[in-house]
């Protein structure tokens, strides 16, 4: 796998074939991945926070961060027909990242619970079934294509596969299906949409008056529903929703997901900025916060923690941390955990040669 200035620099397009002359970075792309991650972070950090404050940020943030990543996941994922290079690529920057941090979240939760160590690959840790979800679309992406009505065909499987009450976070599973349309969605993307919204100048004032308008509404309706209809993890029952109020939130939540992700990427600077690189060292930042975070969330360092000052305070601390995470030094650092140099292990040496 690429250093994290190379398309492996984040988790939504690990797979991508390397970048070459004629195909630069699009700084859209990475700005949008910049602002997301660090979203990531700081929903993480307040996820175990009780305040006014935090829940509406967290419900906010939880309506769109994750559609909008899925979605630039399949967009980066139109040219890949699972050929040999590609499934290579899949191994190694994507599984055995996988490998890797399921087995260090494992023993630092064990550790910091004083529990007898343990590991499991078939249930990820907390954050890393994104990587177990990202395998499953690539390898989907031929099959999506080939649909008639790809789309159609995603959003029915998203609404009525939690109706199915042993849905669980078994190989992330649930999420799999259930963020599938996303995926399609950004599948069907081209970058001639992408340029169009490039040249309309109403676009980003358009995008912030959503997001804020989204902002506003969580303000206001937060307390009314769960945020698990954003996190799509687990059957219907498993939430405790009956099968008419679970398909009407997920309809609900697809149809806000897909307004906001359009607004995220109308909204966000389409030009290099200083931030940018956020953007291309993602990787490291999706990775290696929840292992720091772990420390303060197992111990509960968060749940008693009151008062919109502190709340802030929080939220510009995972800030500092995505800034840390994605400076050069640290990404340099960790790179050897990130993006192992251990493709010639692993993959067929007629695969490497091919490539």
């Amino acid at each position: 796998m690429p250093s994290n200035d190379a398309p492996g620099a984040l988790p939504s397009e690990s797979a991508a074939p390397p970048p070459t002359a004629k195909t630069p970075r699009d700084p859209l792309l990475d700005n949008a991945r910049a602002i997301l991650i660090t979203l990531v972070v700081v929903g993480h950090a307040i996820e175990s926070m009780d305040t006014e404050l935090s829940n509406i940020i967290y419900t906010w943030i939880y309506s769109f961060h994750l559609p909008a990543f899925v979605a630039i996941s399949g967009f980066l994922s139109r040219s890949y027909n699972n050929e040999p290079k590609q499934v290579a690529r899949l191994l190694t920057g994507l599984l055995v990242p996988y490998l890797i941090f399921q087995t260090l979240h494992a023993l630092e939760q064990d550790l910091l619970k004083g529990n007898d160590i343990g590991f499991t690959l078939w249930d990820p840790v907390w954050t890393l079934w994104f990587l177990v979800a990202l395998i499953a679309w690539r390898l989907l992406t031929p099959l999506l294509r080939s649909l008639r009505y790809p789309l159609i065909s995603a959003v029915t499987i998203s609404v009525l596969a939690p109706l199915d009450d042993g849905l669980d976070s078994t190989l992330s599973l649930a999420r799999i299906l259930s963020f599938l349309p996303f995926f399609t969605l950004g599948l069907l993307c081209t970058p001639d949409l992408l340029s169009k919204v490039r040249k309309w100048r109403g676009a980003r004032p358009v995008g912030i008056a959503v997001l804020v308008g989204a902002l506003l509404f969580a303000a206001y309706t937060h307390e009314m529903f769960s945020t698990s209809i954003f996190t799509m993890s687990l059957s219907y029952d498993e939430r405790d929703m009956s099968a008419l109020y679970g398909v009407t939130t997920r309809v609900l939540a697809l149809a806000s997901g897909t307004v906001l992700t359009a607004a995220i990427i109308m909204a966000t600077p389409r030009r290099e900025y200083w931030f940018t690189v956020i953007g291309k060292r993602s990787l490291t930042v999706y990775l290696v916060h929840s292992m720091v975070l772990e420390f303060p969330r197992q111990l509960d360092w968060f749940v008693d923690l009151s008062g919109s000052g502190v709340t802030v305070l929080v939220i510009l601390g995972a800030v500092l941390l995505t800034l840390l995470l994605s400076s050069g030094p640290v990404d340099r650092a960790l790179s050897w955990l990130t993006s192992p140099p251990i493709e010639r292990f692993v993959v067929a040496p007629r695969t490497v040669q091919r490539r």
